[in-house]
């Protein structure tokens, strides 16, 4: 699989909502193994939907833009600016927070590892949830 085309459909998996997905755990396990590493800790890929599907709660109107990548032999880099509006229930490590409706912004940079197939076997994250945080708490 080509770095782009995974990289549309990685972007697209979070961009949709699961529950618009005739099948969404069928649909990520086509471009992640079961279980995925994420950041050393093994997550099965319903986790993913449930992660995407929460996403999808509290955020609506996604916009993913992706500022920078590295593509290597079984490596992909992105990073990447995430833009939504929070419109409903946002559960964070600091608390729930209440929908605000404003639009928030935030960096990500994911270090991607592919198997042989080309799905992601595991990923290194690094995302700005703090500054998010910060955008909705603050008028």
């Amino acid at each position: 699989m080509e770095t782009v085309e995974l990289e549309q459909q990685l972007f697209d998996l979070w961009r949709v909502p699961p529950s618009e997905r005739d099948d969404p755990v069928r649909a990520f396990a086509r471009v992640y193994t079961d279980p995925v590493i994420i950041n050393d800790a093994p997550m099965p890929v319903a986790d993913l939907v449930a992660r995407a599907a929460a996403l999808h709660a509290a955020f609506t109107e996604h916009v993913i833009e992706i500022v920078d990548r590295m593509a290597a032999p079984g490596k992909l880099t992105v990073a990447f600016r995430h833009r939504a509006r929070h419109t409903g229930l946002w559960r964070t490590p600091l608390g729930d927070l209440p929908p605000t409706g404003r639009t928030v912004s935030g960096l990500g940079i994911d270090v991607l590892t592919l198997d042989g197939s080309g799905r992601v076997s595991r990923i290194w994250v690094l995302a700005d949830e703090l500054q998010r945080i910060v955008q909705v708490r603050d008028p």
